[in-house]
C-alpha cells in the first residue's frame, strides 16, 4: 500500500475517533503480516499537518470499551510518538492516562521508551518535560516519566543532566527521588563525570532511608558497576552495610536483579546479594517467584552450592518447596545428580524440616516413579550407609520405589554388617507393606542384574511369609468375630464419608462443577438453553473410572509397631 492511500483510508476512517482507532488497530495487524510499514508515516504526516489530533484521540481511549484492541493500538502509538509534532504537556497528559488504562499490565513498559526517543528530537522537550511533571499535583502518575526526560539530554547536556537529578535528589517527594536515583546509573557518562555520579551513588546510599529510594539507589549502582567495572571493589565495600537487613523491597530488587538482569556481575557480589535472600519471608510471594527462577539460573550456570546454600536457607525460615515449583519441576526432570545429592545431603544432617522437604519434592510427582541413587561422595563410612538407609525409609515410605532404589544403590559398595541392616530395612518395613510394587521392582532389578542375589532373597522371604500366613489363616482362634469385624467397616465407612464431605468443601472442583445425586439408572439428563429461549433436553450415558494405589498391610496388621519404627527411622540422630 502507497503512502498517500494509507493517508485517504485513515482520513474516511477518521469521521468518528472509534471509527479511526478502528483502522489504525486494523491496519498494525496487517503489517505485521506483511513487509508493508506506512501506517506510521500516514499518521505521523496526517498529526503533524493538522488533518488529524492524535495525541487527542489516543489519550481519551477507554480499555474497558476496546478490550484487546487497546495494546494494539498503544503499540501503533508508541512507534508513531517520537515523530509528532505535539506539546510536552499534551504528550505527558495523554501518556498519563494511557498507563493509568493499562493498570499493572507489563505491555505498558515500550510507552517510556517511546517518550524518551519523542524528548530527544527536540533539545528544549527534556527541561519543558521536567517542569512540566514537577509542576504537577499527580506526581505519582507523571513521576515515571522523569527517567526518559532526563535521559533525553543530548551528550552536551549531560552536566546539566546530573544537576538536575542533584536538585530532585534535594525533594522531599519519595517517587522523585526514587526517580532521580534510577536515571542516575543510566547516564551516559564520560570520564570527567564518573566521580561526580558515584559520589552523588554513595554519598545518598548511606543516607536515603526510604525502602523504594533505596531499591533505585541498588539499581543504579550495580548498573554504574558495569558500565565502570574498576569501582567493583568500592561497590561491594558499600553492599556491605547498604543490603545488611535489607526491606522487603530492596530485597525484591536483589532478587530480580540477580534472577533476570543481565548485570554482569562479579562473583563476590552475586554472592553477597544472593546470602541477603536468605532473609524472605514466606509471605513475600513476589520474590519468592523471583528466587525460584535464580535457583534455575544458578544451577544451568554450575553454581549449583551456592543454589543449594540459598535453597536450604529459604527452607529453614519456613519456605515451602511448593512455592518452588519451577525449580522443582526442573530438578526433577533435568538434573538428577543434583536431585541425588541434595536427598542424600538432606537425610544425613539432623534438620527433620529439610527432610520433610525431600518427601515434599517427590508428592506430587505423578506417572512413572522416579529411581533415585545415593550420592557416594557423602557416604564415606558404613554408619552414614545406614543412617540415610534407614532415613530413606521414613520419610520416603510412602514412596516405596524411590526409598528402595535409593537404598539398593547404597547396598552394592556397604561392608557384609551394613548389607545385613539395609536387607532388614527393605525387607520390613518396605517391601512388607508394600509386596505388590515392590516385588514388580525387585523382578525388574534381577531382570536387568541389579543387585540379583538381594532381591532373590528378598522375594523368596516374602513367599516364606506368605505360606506362613497362609497355614494359619483358617484358624478360628485367630479370626475376629463376625460381629467386630462389620462394626468395624461401619466406623470406617462413616469416617470417610465425613473426611469426603469436608475435603469437598474446599475442592476446586465443586466451583468449577455442579453436582448430581443418582438414586436410579445408569444416566443423566440435563437441558441445554437455546438462544431462543427454548429449553432443550439431553441425556448422558454414565461411564465408569477407577484409580488404585497399594496400601502399605503393615499399617493395617501392626500400625503401632510401624509408626513407632517409622518415627525413630525419621527423628533418630547419628551416633557421634
Amino acid at each position: 500500500m502507497l503512502l498517500d492511500e494509507a493517508k485517504v483510508k485513515l482520513l474516511n476512517a477518521s469521521g468518528t475517533e472509534d471509527g479511526l482507532l478502528a483502522h489504525i488497530h486494523d491496519s498494525y495487524i496487517q503489517e505485521i503480516r506483511t513487509e508493508e510499514k506506512v501506517l506510521t508515516d500516514a499518521l505521523s504526516e496526517l498529526h503533524n499537518s493538522g488533518e488529524i489530533d492524535l495525541v487527542k484521540i489516543v489519550g481519551c481511549v477507554d480499555k474497558s470499551s476496546r478490550g484487546h484492541d487497546f495494546f494494539t493500538i498503544l503499540h501503533a502509538f508508541e512507534s508513531v510518538l517520537p515523530s509528532l509534532d505535539a506539546s510536552v504537556e499534551n504528550v505527558l497528559d495523554c501518556l498519563v492516562h494511557l498507563t493509568q488504562q493499562a493498570g499493572r499490565d507489563l505491555a505498558i513498559g515500550g510507552i517510556y521508551g517511546a517518550f524518551e526517543n519523542y524528548c530527544r528530537v527536540n533539545a528544549h522537550r527534556p527541561r519543558d518535560s521536567v517542569n512540566f511533571i514537577l509542576a504537577q499535583s499527580e506526581l505519582v502518575a507523571y513521576a515515571p516519566f522523569l527517567c526518559g526526560s532526563i535521559l533525553a539530554f543530548d551528550s552536551d547536556s549531560v552536566t546539566e543532566a546530573i544537576q538536575t537529578i542533584e536538585s530532585l535528589l534535594a525533594i522531599e517527594n519519595e517517587i522523585v527521588r526514587s526517580q532521580a536515583y534510577f536515571t542516575l546509573g543510566r547516564l551516559t557518562i564520560d570520564e570527567l563525570q564518573i566521580d561526580v555520579v558515584w559520589r552523588l551513588l554513595s554519598s545518598n546510599a548511606r543516607t536515603e532511608c526510604e525502602s523504594a529510594c533505596c531499591a533505585s539507589i541498588l539499581r543504579s549502582t550495580l548498573q554504574f558497576g558495569e558500565a565502570f567495572p574498576s569501582y567493583w571493589s568500592q561497590i561491594e565495600e558499600l553492599l556491605n552495610t547498604f543490603v545488611e537487613g535489607a526491606s522487603p523491597e530492596v530485597l525484591y530488587a536483589i532478587s530480580d536483579i540477580v534472577a533476570f538482569q543481565r548485570v554482569d556481575l562479579p562473583e563476590s557480589i552475586q554472592h553477597l546479594l544472593v546470602k541477603q535472600l536468605a532473609n524472605v519471608s514466606p509471605d513475600h510471594k513476589g520474590i519468592i517467584d523471583n528466587i525460584d527462577h535464580l535457583l534455575v539460573k544458578l544451577v544451568e550456570k554450575e553454581a549449583s552450592p551456592l543454589a543449594l546454600e540459598l535453597l536450604e536457607s529459604i527452607l529453614t525460615v519456613g519456605v515451602g518447596l511448593p512455592l518452588l515449583d519451577y525449580f522443582s519441576s526442573e530438578l526433577l526432570s533435568k538434573h538428577r545428580e543434583l536431585l541425588n545429592h541434595i536427598i542424600t545431603k538432606w537425610f544425613l544432617s539432623d534438620e527433620s524440616s529439610l527432610c520433610h522437604n525431600v518427601l515434599n519434592l517427590l508428592h506430587d510427582v505423578t506417572g512413572k516413579d522416579i529411581e533415585l541413587k545415593a550420592d557416594m561422595s557423602l557416604l564415606d563410612d558404613e554408619v552414614k550407609k545406614v543412617f540415610v538407609s534407614h532415613k530413606a525409609v521414613g520419610w520416603l515410605f510412602s514412596r516405596p520405589i524411590e526409598a528402595a532404589s535409593f537404598i539398593l544403590s547404597i547396598y552394592e559398595t556397604a561392608s557384609p554388617t551394613t548389607c545385613k541392616a539395609i536387607e532388614q530395612a527393605l525387607y520390613s518395613p518396605l517391601l512388607l507393606s508394600y509386596p505388590g510394587e515392590l516385588k514388580q521392582f525387585f523382578n525388574s532389578a534381577i531382570d536387568e542384574c541389579i543387585q540379583e542375589h538381594l532381591c532373590k532373597r528378598l522375594l523368596e522371604k516374602l513367599q516364606g511369609y506368605h505360606s506362613d500366613i497362609e497355614k494359619v489363616s483358617g484358624l478360628k482362634e485367630l479370626m475376629a468375630p463376625s460381629e467386630n469385624i462389620s462394626a468395624y467397616w461401619k466406623e470406617f465407612n462413616k469416617d470417610m464419608q465425613v473426611a469426603y464431605e469436608e475435603a469437598s468443601k474446599t475442592s476446586i472442583l465443586r466451583q468449577m462443577v455442579t453436582t448430581q445425586t443418582l438414586l436410579y439408572g445408569n444416566s443423566s439428563i440435563y437441558y441445554v438453553h437455546q438462544g431462543n429461549g427454548d429449553r432443550v433436553q439431553q441425556e448422558m450415558q454414565m461411564h465408569s473410572f477407577s484409580h488404585s494405589t497399594e496400601m502399605p498391610r503393615l499399617n493395617v496388621l501392626d500400625p503401632e509397631s510401624l509408626g513407632y519404627m517409622l518415627r525413630i527411622y525419621r527423628y533418630g540422630s547419628m551416633k557421634k
